[in-house]
């Protein structure tokens, strides 16, 4: 027996499919994400994040689930060279990315700078991990002043992991859980081919770039197509650490293939801007359309 369900949270779409299982396990699942989203939102002001960054230069306690999304995030960006960095946060806000999408898409923006002040924004590399102090002995996190996380993106990926694995546990044969995008499957598919994961076309959100088939695992995929702003829609969501402004290249998607989607979600990023696909593989669209598989 199959079902499936869809709803709203992390600012994204989220779809739930379970094969077998209690009947209670998406009202508990969906229950999961949201208590999730509020401990790692940046924009609700009493989250586990914003207590963790405005606690910069202090050590804060945090539950186990946020010890381990940002032990994740700071490994992520040690094994990209710091391609993927979660200290984008200042860069992000600075970028006018500094509310939630809907509000900075529907926002009035001065036609140049896509700014609210109308000033240009003086971009400003991401500070990176190093700094980061970790102490698993008692979930404490010390980040060093001035340093502030977005966890938007791997904070997806690994609630995926962790509904998908709670749904499991809970007595499903198969579940698959899709948050923005960042998927993944586990167990028995309701398709005899395994679990089917359509990959949208970056260029035409109406139609599929390609069906993939999965026995488990993870895909995320990162586009700079879908959280846009600004005049002419000049701003997007995907910032290059490196130089702390929207990232400028030729890709326009890059999806990348783990055996966890959190670490799906940590090569998509490092392949959008240029990284190798590590063990898993992946392909990057251009500009053009053309698709270029890494390996």
């Amino acid at each position: 027996m199959e079902a499936e369900r869809t709803f709203r949270a992390m600012g994204t779409t989220v779809h739930l499919i379970v094969v077998g299982g209690p009947a209670p396990l998406l009202d508990q699942a969906e229950a999961r994400v949201e208590q999730l989203e509020a401990r790692w939102s940046r924009f609700r002001p009493d989250s586990e994040l914003c207590r963790l960054n405005a606690a910069a230069g202090r050590p804060a306690v945090v539950s186990d689930e946020t010890f381990a999304v940002v032990q994740r995030a700071v490994e992520g960006w040690r094994h990209t060279e710091g391609r993927f960095d979660p200290t984008v946060f200042h860069a992000m806000v600075a970028a006018g990315y500094d509310r939630t999408f809907p509000d900075v898409a529907n926002a009035p923006r001065p036609a140049e700078t896509g700014t609210k002040t109308g000033t240009e924004v003086e971009h400003k590399p991401a500070p990176g991990c190093a700094g980061i102090d970790l102490a698993p002995s008692v979930n404490a996190v010390t980040l060093p002043p001035g340093v502030a996380l977005d966890l938007g993106g791997i904070g997806k990926g690994y609630a995926a992991d962790l509904i998908a694995n709670h749904l499991i546990d809970g007595g499903a044969e198969g579940a698959c859980v899709s948050i923005g995008g960042d998927l993944r499957c586990m167990g028995t598919a309701p398709w005899d081919e395994g679990w089917l994961v359509d990959i949208e076309d970056p260029h035409d959100p109406d139609r599929d770039l390609m069906r993939l088939t999965l026995g488990k695992g993870a895909v995320a995929t990162t586009t700079r197509t879908k959280r846009v702003w600004g005049a002419d829609n000049q701003h997007h969501h995907v910032i290059n650490p490196a130089t702390g402004a929207p990232a400028r290249t030729q890709t326009i998607s890059a999806t990348a293939f783990a055996e966890e989607a959190w670490w799906a979600e940590v090569l998509s990023k490092s392949l959008f801007l240029g990284g190798p696909a590590d063990k898993g593989g992946g392909f990057t669209v251009d500009d053009n359309g053309e698709v270029h598989e890494h390996t």
